[in-house]
Formats: C-alpha cells, sequence, structure tokens
C-alpha cells in the first residue's frame, strides 16, 4: 500500500475533514495546525472537482470559514 493510499484510508476510517490548497503546496505556515492530521502534496497543480489545487488535507475537526479563506483552502 502506497503512503497516499494509507493516509486516504486512515481518513475515512477515522472520519477526518478532507480540504484542498488552492494556490500553494503544503509546507511551514501554509495551513491551519489546529487539527490537523496529514495532508498530501501533488507533483504538479492537478484538477479536482474543476478546481486547480496543490494538495489534499485532513483534519480532526471542520475548518472554520475564517481559516479557508485566510490559507486559500476549499472543502474536499
Amino acid at each position: 500500500m502506497s503512503t497516499n493510499d494509507y493516509i486516504r484510508q486512515s481518513a475515512n476510517k477515522y472520519h477526518w475533514h478532507k480540504y484542498y490548497s488552492v494556490m500553494r503546496p503544503v509546507s511551514i505556515g501554509t495551513h491551519p495546525k489546529n487539527g490537523m492530521m496529514d495532508f498530501i502534496n501533488y507533483d504538479c497543480r492537478t484538477e479536482v472537482n474543476g478546481r486547480m489545487v496543490w494538495a489534499e488535507l485532513y483534519y480532526n475537526r471542520e475548518l472554520t470559514q475564517n481559516e479557508m479563506e485566510e490559507f486559500e483552502m476549499i472543502r474536499g
């Protein structure tokens, strides 16, 4: 099993909330820290549901609208 498959399987098992980073890959200071469980950076921008994104991030809580706007993220 690949690392990405393991992360996605864990997300399903533990009911983590999924978000996408629209403007940049995940790095220090590019996402809310509170509740973050794991992430997957893509090799290049990838189209998901009609939007170009850089990464998928998983949280054990829902992000606020303010957090999503501040860090330029969308719901998965």
